[in-house]
């Protein structure tokens, strides 16, 4: 019956033991998360600003000037993003 008991105990322990590690997880996911959104923000700013300008321009500004702009801020945003995913990808196949 002890014997019962114990191994009861012990799993029990052993729970608690991954309840902690998969808190201590979400804790550092969620702090990775937010670091990789962070470093998107600049990028999407950008993005949004060709964007802006690209509403107030005439068609030839924008094949002359703001276009390749445009396309470049997609371009780095769309790659970071990638980026981003693929490191999250890796780190959960670990």
């Amino acid at each position: 019956m002890s014997e019962h008991r114990f191994d009861r105990k012990k799993l029990d322990e052993q729970i608690n033991e991954l309840r902690a590690q998969i808190s201590d997880l979400l804790k550092r996911l969620d702090t990775a998360v937010g670091k990789e959104a962070e470093a998107l923000r600049p990028k999407l700013k950008a993005a949004q600003e060709r964007l802006r300008e690209l509403k107030e321009t005439s068609a030839e500004a924008w094949q002359a000037d703001l276009k390749p702009g445009l396309e470049k801020a997609w371009e780095e945003l769309h790659k970071s993003l990638n980026q981003a995913a693929a490191r999250f990808k890796t780190k959960t196949k670990e």
